[in-house]
């Protein structure tokens, strides 16, 4: 889970330092800033922390992604 992470947390940073993830890779502050922008949170300093339910939408998200990324791993 955590290399299928690392390649969605690539294409969730964003252009500027603002929207990079500024946790540390592969800690839990890291994969929940990506599951939260998953689940639709922007990311910005000045908008609240993500809650409860943008963290379920992301996270459901990323389990579509997941299997879709075991299906890839297993045909090559």
């Amino acid at each position: 889970e955590q290399d299928c992470l690392q390649m969605i947390g690539k294409k969730m940073d964003g252009t500027t330092e603002k929207l990079r993830n500024p946790a540390k890779v592969n800690t839990l502050k890291w994969a929940t800033w990506i599951i939260a922008r998953m689940g639709g949170w922007k990311g910005y300093i000045s908008q609240r922390k993500p809650g409860p339910i943008v963290l379920q939408k992301g996270l459901a998200k990323f389990y579509n992604v997941y299997e879709g990324w075991l299906l890839f791993q297993d045909y090559n």
